[in-house]
């Protein structure tokens, strides 16, 4: 059987190459299954591949990890090309840098393939506008006092404006209630609870 290659490149929004300090790249199959378990030989081809860097298993919030850095952090990193076994695999990599997880990303490769794999690091603000609204609806058997104050904290954060919010909200709370099909009747319910619990937040310049 042939390895197939990854070529995985860390780019910013702007999809421009970005170098970092340090990364800690997870790949696993689209089973849940690390790389490193499968065929823990990776960690000795990637120390052969990049010879003056420390590379070593690593954990990170739950998901295992191969941390690739320099011992001085002299050489930075923004491209990685690592041998996988070929199959389905997600992709996610941690860095030092404002957002500290990138996006995932899914490739297939076959035996003997090759596959560019490119992975965006947003900005933190971008992340915390991503997950507010969802922490809201998942946060709806909490109580609603504390809930508001963490709400308040993430919009100033994300330098998320009130009135804008409120419009999505009430926008997507009319398209659900207009579906009623599978989900609809409870993300409706959950976008509710938010959209009350942010007019009750005094604070407009957010």
């Amino acid at each position: 059987m042939s390895y197939a290659k990854l070529n995985i490149w860390l780019r910013d929004l702007r999809c421009c190459p970005k170098n970092f300090w340090k990364v800690e790249l997870v790949v696993k199959t689209c089973g849940g299954d690390y790389l490193v378990d499968f065929n823990p030989d990776v960690i000795a081809k990637l120390k052969a591949a990049y010879p003056e860097h420390i590379v070593e298993r690593g954990s990170r919030d739950g998901e295992t990890t191969i941390v690739i850095r320099h011992p001085e952090y002299k050489l930075w990193i923004k491209h990685i090309e690592i041998d996988v076994p070929p199959g389905c695999y997600i992709i996610r990599a941690w860095v030092c840098w404002q957002n500290l997880w990138s996006d995932r990303a899914m490739v297939i490769v076959g035996c003997g393939g090759e596959a560019c794999v490119n992975l965006i690091v947003p900005l933190g603000r971008n992340c915390i506008r991503d997950a507010a609204i969802p922490f809201g609806v998942l946060a709806q058997n909490l109580p609603p006092d504390k809930v508001r104050i963490a709400f308040e904290m993430l919009m100033k954060a994300g330098q998320m404006p009130k009135e804008a919010i409120l419009k999505e909200l009430n926008d997507l709370t009319k398209e659900l209630d207009a579906v009623k099909v599978g989900d609809a009747p409870e993300y409706a319910k959950g976008f509710r609870f938010v959209e009350n619990l942010i007019k009750d937040i005094k604070i407009d310049d957010c």
